[in-house]
């Protein structure tokens, strides 16, 4: 049937380090992609070459240049050029595990009043700075829902969805995966949460790329008006913490322990 068929999209710049075994993975899941859609964004490594190789090997594979595209519009051109009905998400860099599909879309299958669905997600970490850069970007699961928030590195959504939401938030360069997500709350779809289906990703890392990436997410945050200042200011008061014992630890190491149990505190 069509309607059980699944359409794989991401989109990747300058991925050429990880394009291969992300390939590789993806062809490799217990519940085989019926097709993968990929947007390269301008590559000017050997990513679009690597995924030319890929595609003559499998017709499965359909790989698109679109240069100087954002994610949200990657993905927009991504989802618009699928075949079938359901769609999963996944991003370059990540390493889904050989489950990670067939877990994933187990709900929209099973249950239609489910029109998305939230991976789980792991660390890769090679370091304790990556370790604890990572848990400051795990996203927390509400178990309800009606609330629940999906992400693009893990999540799966019906195309019908896609389309009533009005897509990925294009004007959006960070940020746009949550105003996707609260879209199609909003129109009144359940977000189911498939914690065995598993994507790992490595963290920032580097103090200069972690606190880039946070601007850039906060500043995302911000243009969509998610939450109020009085959460924002609770919030950033821990956040601001954690990062003042981060740096002082550099100095004394015993600050690290005050570092870990702010994590604690927000993250488990």
């Amino acid at each position: 049937m069509i309607d059980d068929k699944v359409s794989v999209i991401l989109t990747v710049l300058n991925e050429e380090k990880s394009m291969a075994a992300l390939m590789d993975l993806l062809l490799a899941q217990t519940r085989q992609p019926d097709e993968i859609v990929i947007i390269d964004g301008g590559s000017t490594d050997n990513t679009w070459q690597i995924l030319t190789d890929y595609a003559a090997r499998d017709s499965r594979v359909r790989v698109f240049v679109e240069k100087g595209v954002n994610i949200a519009r990657g993905r927009n051109i991504a989802i618009g050029q699928a075949k079938y009905p359901i769609i999963a998400v996944t991003d370059g860099g990540c390493r889904p595990d050989r489950n990670w599909l067939r877990c994933l879309v187990l709900p929209l299958l099973d249950d239609e009043t489910f029109g998305a669905v939230a991976g789980a997600f792991e660390v890769d970490w090679r370091n304790h700075f990556e370790f604890l850069s990572g848990l400051l970007c795990m996203p927390e699961d509400s178990g309800d829902p009606k609330t629940r928030m999906f992400y693009g590195r893990s999540s799966a959504f019906r195309k019908n969805v896609w389309e009533a939401a009005g897509g990925y938030p294009e004007w959006l360069y960070t940020g746009e995966d949550t105003l996707f997500a609260l879209r199609v709350l909003q129109l009144g779809h359940h977000v189911a949460y498939a914690k065995d289906s598993i994507v790992a990703w490595r963290p920032r890392p580097t103090l200069r790329k972690l606190t880039k990436m946070f601007f850039l997410y906060g500043r995302g945050n911000g243009r969509i008006d998610r939450g109020n200042i009085k959460g924002t200011i609770y919030w950033l008061r821990y956040h601001a913490l954690w990062f003042v014992t981060l740096i002082t630890g550099l100095v004394f190491p015993w600050a690290w322990l005050l570092t870990l149990a702010t994590l604690i505190f927000l993250y488990f």
